[in-house]
C-alpha cells in the first residue's frame, strides 16, 4: 500500500527530526500531522475503517446543507423565548455558540455509535471502539473512559470562564462587578450538557494522540533497530 509505506516514511523522519531536536535539550516527540498519526494508529482497524464511513457519510450530508445526523434536542435550544440576557450577558447567544459547537462534532460521534438516539453517551462501545485498535496502543488507552469522564463531571460554565486556557481572570469585560448574573436554569442545563461532552469527547481524543504517539514512537524504533539502526545514537 503505497499510503501507507509514505506514512511509515514520513514517521521515521519525523522521529529523527524529533531526537535531533532533543540533542539541542529540547522534548523528543514525533513531528507528524495529528491526522497522519491518527490514520497510522488506526489503519486496518475496524475503528478505522469506521471513523472514515463516518466522517464520509457526514461530508455528504453537510454539502446537502442539512445537519447531519441531527439528534432529538437533549442539552439544546434557548430557553423558551424569554430573554436571557443578565447583568450585560447574552446568555441566549452563548447557548446557541455551544450548540453550533456542539453540532458540528456530533454527527461524526453520532455515526460511529459513540452517542445514542437522544445524544447520550454510549460508553460502551466507545470502549468497544478504543479496544479494537493494535493490542499495544489499546492497552495504553483502557482508562480513557474513566479518566475523561473524571476531568470532565464537574465542567461547567463558571469553571470555563474561570480557566487559563479560556484567558479569562474571573471577570467579564462590561458587565458590573456587584451584578449577579442570573440564567434560566433549564438554559443553563443545556449549556453545560453541551459544555461537558464537548470536554469528554476532547479528552477522549487527547488522551488517544498521545496513546498513539507513543505507539508509533515505539513501532518506529522496533523497525529501526530490525534495519540495524540504533535510534538513540541519531
Amino acid at each position: 500500500n503505497i499510503r501507507m509505506k509514505s506514512l511509515i516514511f514520513a514517521a521515521l523522519v519525523g522521529v529523527t527530526l524529533g531526537y535531533m531536536e532533543g540533542m539541542n535539550g529540547e522534548e523528543k516527540g514525533l513531528c507528524l500531522d495529528p491526522r497522519e498519526m491518527a490514520a497510522m494508529c488506526t489503519y486496518n482497524s475496524p475503528l478505522g475503517k469506521k471513523m472514515e464511513d463516518a466522517h464520509d457519510a457526514c461530508s455528504a450530508e453537510s454539502r446537502r446543507g442539512r445537519r447531519p445526523g441531527k439528534g432529538k434536542g437533549k442539552g439544546k435550544g434557548k430557553g423558551k423565548g424569554k430573554n436571557n440576557e443578565s447583568c450585560g450577558i447574552d446568555f441566549d447567544m452563548i447557548s446557541e455558540f455551544f450548540s453550533d459547537v456542539w453540532e458540528s462534532k456530533a454527527c461524526v460521534l453520532r455515526e460511529a455509535g459513540w452517542l445514542d438516539e437522544m445524544d447520550n453517551l454510549n460508553l460502551q462501545q466507545l470502549e468497544e471502539d478504543l479496544s479494537s485498535l493494535p493490542a499495544s496502543l489499546a492497552e495504553g488507552l483502557t482508562d480513557t473512559q474513566e479518566l475523561c469522564s473524571n476531568r470532565t463531571s464537574g465542567v461547567t460554565l463558571e469553571s470555563l470562564f474561570d480557566s487559563d486556557e479560556f484567558g479569562a481572570t474571573g471577570e467579564l469585560e462590561g458587565v458590573d462587578e456587584d451584578c449577579q448574573p442570573q440564567v434560566e436554569p433549564e438554559l443553563l442545563l443545556a449549556m453545560e450538557v453541551n459544555l461537558q461532552k464537548l470536554a469528554f469527547f476532547r479528552c477522549v481524543h487527547e488522551n488517544f494522540m498521545d496513546g498513539c504517539g507513543n505507539y508509533l514512537l515505539s513501532v518506529v524504533r522496533e523497525m529501526m533497530t530490525e534495519q540495524g539502526v540504533n535510534p538513540d545514537e541519531l
